[in-house]
């Protein structure tokens, strides 16, 4: 296994993908994976575990494709919730190894198998916005990483081979879900009032630019009948969950 986090992740998705594989980075690995521009110091941060997405289909051969190349598993969580998610670790460099089966399950859920081709080594940009935005107690490295995915991909030109940001797909998810707009919608005020105590005057103005021209474009979509009778609730009923930490981590 190689000691760079970010490298490694790329070791398995390419090695995974010559064995008919299609996995793909999340977490802060695989926003790092979207580079196309230079990265303001103040947004680089330490990678400490690999976290991967796989389809339902492919999730036992996974398994099997990560303990053929040296990765321990965890025999009883992954018999326990493989459905769902594995978890394996790397030893010699003392790093867990973190796969979510077909969707995204944290404070809110989000499915994901159909979206895994689209970007050749990552998630796209919004669904990696998606995953980051969705956690309630959002701390700092989730906002700096949501800080980097708005700098990289916000109207800025990509090469035909890297997707850019889709609204459309974002909205897909936040227009028929009032309790993931909301949970987005707060967290990303509290991204406004992060950005400018990070990053230089110029950089936080053009996030902030971002960050405000995003939520119009969330507001102004049409809302379904669903969205909208939960609405009618309001936060008077709890709309996310807490997930469960394991080893450590959520």
């Amino acid at each position: 296994m190689l000691t760079d986090p970010l490298l490694e992740g790329y070791r398995i998705v390419d090695s995974a993908g010559k064995n008919n594989l299609v996995v793909r980075l999340i977490g802060g690995l695989g926003v790092a994976a979207h580079n196309h521009r230079p990265l303001p110091p103040e947004l680089e941060r330490e990678f400490a575990d690999i976290d991967l997405v796989i389809g339902r289909k492919d999730g036992r051969a996974l398994s099997d494709f990560l303990v053929g190349i040296g990765y321990e598993a965890n025999q009883r969580f992954n018999s326990l919730h493989g459905a769902k998610r594995m978890l394996f670790y790397d030893k010699e460099n003392q790093r867990q190894v973190d796969v979510f089966v077909s969707q995204f399950q944290m404070c809110h859920s989000l499915v994901l198998e159909q979206h895994l081709k689209i970007h050749p080594r990552s998630l796209t940009p919004e669904h990696l916005l998606l995953t980051k935005l969705q956690i309630v107690e959002i701390n700092r490295k989730d906002l700096l990483d949501v800080l980097r995915i708005l700098y990289m991909h916000w109207n800025v030109d990509l090469p035909n081979e890297c997707p850019g940001f889709s609204i459309e797909r974002l909205n897909e998810v936040l227009s028929h879900d009032w309790g993931w707009f909301t949970t987005v919608n707060d967290n990303l005020e509290k991204v406004k009032s992060f950005a400018p105590t990070v990053l230089s005057q110029e950089k936080a103005d053009e996030v902030l630019k971002s960050t405000h021209d995003l939520q119009q474009r969330i507001e102004s979509s049409p809302k379904s009948t669903k969205w909208k009778t939960r609405a009618l609730v309001g936060r008077r009923k709890v709309w996310y969950e807490i997930p469960e930490e394991v080893n450590g981590r959520a």
